[in-house]
């Protein structure tokens, strides 16, 4: 079994990592450093899933992506969010990671529960997201950080936690 931390209040997080000493990852989450949200990841907790091992999935919910998002009335357009702003967060967590990507991995949250409206206004499907890995090199990611954040750090991952 694998916990994933993504929709845990601050006080079952920690109880969770507490209890549960299996696998665990964050599917779709971002930085409070950044946007200061409870549903985001404070840096101890960023830090807490990095010793676990754990990757933690960009979320590309607009309102997860920049702060002072308010549901309903700010647009992408008005906010200004763009693709760019998940690899802010992502920066930070490879930073809080001492420079290794390992931990991190593209979780989107773009199964249905929002449409464009809530999307970066950079993207108009889902096949734009090719265009991350050129934006991952121009910020100094290597080839080996780009191909684990698309799609190796998951697999990884999930191979070691079906070893146990």
């Amino acid at each position: 079994m694998i916990l994933d931390a993504t929709h845990l209040s601050d006080e079952a997080f920690w109880e969770a990592l507490d209890l549960f000493k299996g696998p665990v990852w964050a599917s779709h989450s971002n930085c409070r450093k950044l946007v200061p949200d409870q549903r985001q990841f404070a840096d101890d907790q960023i830090k807490a899933l990095i010793d676990r091992g754990a990757v933690i999935g960009g979320a590309l919910d607009a309102w997860m992506m920049v702060p002072g998002w308010i549901r309903g009335k700010t647009t992408p357009q008005s906010s200004g969010v763009k693709l760019a702003h998940l690899l802010d967060h992502w920066d930070h967590i490879r930073e809080l990671a001492g420079g290794k990507t390992t931990n991190i991995g593209i979780g989107t949250d773009l199964d249905g529960g929002y449409g464009l409206d809530q999307s970066p206004g950079d993207i108009d499907t889902i096949a734009d997201l090719q265009r991350l890995p050129d934006m991952l090199k121009e910020r100094g990611y290597s080839a080996a950080d780009i191909e684990g954040i698309a799609h190796g750090n998951w697999i990884r991952f999930l191979n070691d936690a079906w070893k146990k």
